[in-house]
């Protein structure tokens, strides 16, 4: 139990300020701004584009916030997510979507955003090391740890609209500076070296072979 390797990213890389991540994605953050990520669901009842068109009714509904999109995984039924964003972002002005941001792009995105909104695990792992809240929906990420900076909600516009609420509640801003994120502050890779390093290797059980009857 050593923590999780991608929060030594974030304390490792040196991410884009908000002028050079603008330029870099030709798009321009607001006043609000969120980044949202919502992967394909194959365990629920709902099916991935019924959960998707409600997230995408209650982010339709928000006023002067800028939505940044990163396209789902390619699970079954990404192609209709897909297809579903791209149809969103072609009637909002204030929305753009990125079949991959990559790693410094992405983290810095987080850094510049008021929260992350979907079903991806970094919602869990690695938005929590930023001060930044998470709409986590639906039970994709069930059993996993969470920071109190993550907000579960419902696949269903109603309840997706109040974690919106929540999030932007001043009380909830508020908390994010004591927010701890269950999985590190960033020396998981040092853990791992130190645990091999000392590990007792003559401990180890070797192979075992047997006779079979011929």
């Amino acid at each position: 139990m050593v923590g999780g390797l991608g929060i030594d990213n974030i304390k490792r890389l040196k991410l884009l300020d908000r002028a050079a991540l603008e330029a870099s994605l030709d798009f321009k953050f607001g006043k609000n701004s969120l980044l949202i990520t919502f992967h394909p669901v194959t365990l629920e009842t709902a099916t991935a584009a019924a959960q998707m068109a409600e997230l995408l009714a209650a982010l339709a509904e928000l006023q002067n916030t800028q939505l940044i999109f990163t396209l789902p995984n390619a699970d079954t039924d990404s192609r209709a997510l897909i297809g579903m964003v791209e149809q969103f972002v072609a009637g909002h002005p204030n929305a753009r979507a990125y079949t991959s941001l990559g790693q410094l792009r992405y983290l810095s995105c987080i850094a510049q955003v008021d929260g992350v909104v979907g079903n991806s695990s970094s919602g869990l792992t690695e938005v929590p090391s930023f001060r930044k809240g998470t709409i986590n929906i639906g039970d994709r990420q069930r059993g996993r740890l969470q920071a109190a900076s993550v907000i579960d909600c419902e696949p269903n516009r109603q309840s997706i609209a109040a974690a919106l609420a929540r999030l932007y509640s001043a009380a909830f801003q508020s908390s994010l500076s004591q927010a701890r994120n269950p999985y590190g502050e960033g020396d998981a890779s040092d853990k791992v070296v130190h645990t091999i390093k000392h590990y007792a290797i003559d401990s180890i059980a070797k192979k075992a072979f047997h006779d079979l009857p011929a």
